[in-house]
């Protein structure tokens, strides 16, 4: 099946090709070049290339221009002349297919020129471009990126590189392959070996030993330096030449870690680690939202004896086929969070979806998995700023309708009516009209389903009204009703995509809830990724030394996205990877997070503030209480202490060692330890005719000191 936008390779030429645009009623194809740079669009029958796409002489292939630019990060000087363009070629690509054809096309332009006061030139470069890169604002941003050669290395020439030198006459040198060798020796001899040495003494030293040659006077023995080349030191590389090769041609992280010793710089430098039919065209032209709470009572699945409560549920549906495109129900609220899931299921894999909660189906039976040219819902939900990310970066058009007018979105409105009437006789706990009557049955106490229950019940009714439920009043238009079918969703979805243009495009479903996360900025920390009291980590991170560099030079600060109901991971914004994003995990340190969401994280930090606040008093009092009886203590011991008139220090410290071992066989007889009868005390009658040995030195189970060593020794000699 032929989409817009897709990008197509012949495979003998090497030709890339995109789809700009079907023309159901001449059934043939507008596509552009990709690679000519003075490419317009051409016109093609759809049946040559079909059989191009059949054969395999043409595959479809990849969009390299299809990368997630998030609105937040596009610098406001680009994002001016991005809207600059924008505006001005916006009423010309909207006329299809005039656009397509050089005839109109060229009044179109000459109605642009004399509006905005530009040129042909300046036009048709836009025109390219915006067609060429996919057809969303975010393919005018200018390609600034891909100036100046960042990274790469440049040939050396006769003119010195980089900035002219401002406070002396000479030009100085470039530094050759030959001199980068000589900065690796250095650093390796004397920075990586030597600590004391710093990165300047380095210079220094290689200056020295590589740059210079002595000279000895005969008389004196006095050594001399004089540069190798020239008369003064203008041919010397300088200090900062010598930082930046040092910089780009070695591992600063693994120098440190030779110079200390990996014990030593494991132990301090280390890092710690988002009528209807008469205003759409086709199938994906408009889809509305719309959220509501069902009217029946749940239990939990982690004790079926709770009641939790009436979930929100949260309903896509394309307004020209009535397909349920997306689904979402939970216990989030109204809000951004539950719309973005709702959203997110409109590109997911319905089949690898439903088979989450029990309910195997075809891909036929649910074949959708893209996103719209337009989203209609309530504006408390859609007017969020994380909204900008889908627009610019999938082109979608975002409506909300007015405070009040749920009629603006009645094909969704009408589908809440719809669908509990399909399960309504047959489950537990669904609230019935009588609930407010006196004498009424409490239908929270039928509760019987849980949330996983429900939302295969909900997905069988859903399967059912795309596949099964004719539309009775569905408003035809002049082909549709020469068509002659039944109006049941998948064959009007069916229908639609191969007779009418649509704009459907397929995008993969990580990116597109990517953008449509919250976002933050968080802080690299020696501790790992701190977004407000956690922590995280990533592969990335671990190889690119954050946390190290984070202890050593400072912390930085790196913008994340997150899911509040799941905060076991946080992704990293990187516009460098195809997906743009960085996928980091909680670690060790926040083990006390695992499986919280975002409120449940603040909550346990307040809890926590709190009960510190509550503890503070007490521990203040208690540290009071603690320096008055040291004091006492002390001061007992004073009066306790007698006069020391009329004795020298000397005769006072002479005896240390025997005074300590009279208090220490003191100490014993209340230390000894005795269990069981050993513990009661034994009277001990000894004779008179016993003779006592004489007592002899008490046994000292002390480690021996170096004075008794020496001493003992000389004994034996």
């Amino acid at each position: 099946m032929l989409l817009e936008n897709d990008l197509i390779r012949y495979v003998e030429s090497g030709r890339q090709v995109r789809v700009l645009w079907l023309h159901t009623e001449k059934n043939t194809v507008f596509l552009i070049d990709v690679l000519d740079e003075i490419a317009i669009p051409f016109e093609l029958s759809q049946q040559t290339f079909i059989e191009d796409l059949m054969s395999k002489r043409a595959v479809t292939v990849d969009d390299p221009f299809q990368q997630l630019t998030l609105e937040d990060k596009i610098k406001d000087s680009y994002r001016a002349i991005r809207d600059k363009a924008m505006r001005i070629i916006q009423p010309i690509v909207i006329q299809k297919p005039a656009v397509f054809y050089s005839n109109k096309r060229w009044r179109l332009i000459n109605d642009a020129i004399r509006l905005n006061q530009c040129n042909h030139k300046t036009i048709y470069r836009y025109l390219r471009k915006f067609w060429q890169k996919g057809q969303h604002p975010n393919a005018l941003l200018p390609d600034y990126s891909n100036s100046g050669g960042k990274g790469k290395v440049r040939e050396i020439g006769i003119i010195k590189r980089g900035r002219p030198r401002k406070y002396i006459q000479s030009v100085g040198i470039n530094v050759s392959e030959d001199m980068r060798k000589t900065f690796l020796v250095a650093v390796s001899r004397y920075y990586v070996t030597n600590k004391r040495f710093t990165l300047k003494n380095c210079y220094k030293k290689m200056l020295k030993e590589f740059f210079c040659k002595k000279s000895i006077d005969p008389y004196s023995g006095r050594v001399t330096l004089f540069p190798i080349e020239g008369e003064d030191d203008s041919h010397f590389p300088t200090f900062a030449q010598f930082q930046y090769w040092v910089d780009k041609d070695n591992n600063r992280l693994d120098m440190k870690r030779k110079r200390l010793g990996s014990r030593v710089y494991d132990k301090d430098m280390r890092g710690l680690i988002s009528t209807s039919n008469s205003e759409v065209w086709g199938p994906g032209a408009r889809f509305q939202i719309d959220a509501t709470i069902a009217d029946v009572y749940l239990l939990s699945r982690i004790d079926r004896r709770k009641i939790i409560g009436r979930p929100v549920i949260y309903v896509v549906i394309d307004v020209y086929s009535r397909m349920i495109v997306g689904l979402y129900i939970g216990l989030e609220n109204p809000s951004w969070v539950a719309a973005m899931m709702a959203l997110g299921n409109t590109v997911e894999d319905k089949q690898a979806f439903c088979k989450k909660y029990g309910v195997e189906i075809e891909p036929e039976d649910w074949p959708c998995h893209h996103l719209p040219a337009a989203v209609l819902g309530d504006r408390g939900e859609i007017a969020s700023g994380l909204i900008d990310n889908l627009i610019n970066n999938f082109f979608v058009e975002i409506e909300s309708s007015a405070p009040f007018r749920a009629d603006w979105k009645g094909i969704v409105e009408q589908r809440f009516a719809l669908l509990p009437a399909v399960f309504k006789p047959y489950v537990d706990g669904y609230i019935q009209t009588d609930y407010q009557e006196r004498g009424a049955t409490d239908y929270r106490l039928d509760a019987t389903l849980d949330i996983d229950q429900f939302t295969a019940i909900t997905i069988e009714s859903v399967l059912y009204f795309n596949n099964a439920h004719e539309i009775k009043n569905y408003d035809k238009d002049h082909d549709l009703a020469a068509a002659d079918f039944a109006a049941v969703p998948i064959q009007l979805w069916e229908w639609g995509i191969s007779n009418k243009s649509g704009s459907l495009r397929n995008y993969p479903a990580d990116r597109v809830k990517f953008s449509l996360m919250p976002s933050s900025e968080a802080t690299i920390t020696e501790f790992g990724i701190k977004l407000r009291s956690t922590y995280y980590t990533c592969q990335r991170a671990m190889q690119e030394g954050w946390f190290d560099k984070a202890r050593q030079d400072g912390r930085t600060k790196v913008q994340v996205s997150y899911d509040p109901r799941d905060m076991d991971f946080i992704y990293i914004h990187a516009p460098d990877k195809v997906e743009g994003y960085e996928v980091c995990q909680l670690t060790p340190r926040s083990r006390a997070y695992v499986n919280s969401t975002s409120w449940e994280i603040e909550q346990a930090e307040h809890s926590s503030k709190v009960r510190s606040a509550e503890h503070a008093p007490k521990e203040r009092m208690a540290s009071l209480n603690l320096i008055a009886n040291i004091e006492a203590v002390v001061e007992s011991a004073k009066d306790m202490k007698p006069p020391s008139m009329g004795v020298s220090a000397t005769s006072r410290t002479k005896d240390i060692r025997q005074n300590r071992l009279i208090e220490k066989s003191d100490n014993r007889k209340t230390e000894v330890i005795r269990l069981g009868d050993a513990a009661k005390p034994v009277p001990r009658n000894i004779p008179n005719n016993i003779v006592r040995f004489p007592a002899g030195q008490d046994d000292d189970y002390d480690e021996p000191d170096i004075t008794q060593i020496i001493k003992s020794g000389k004994e034996d000699a």
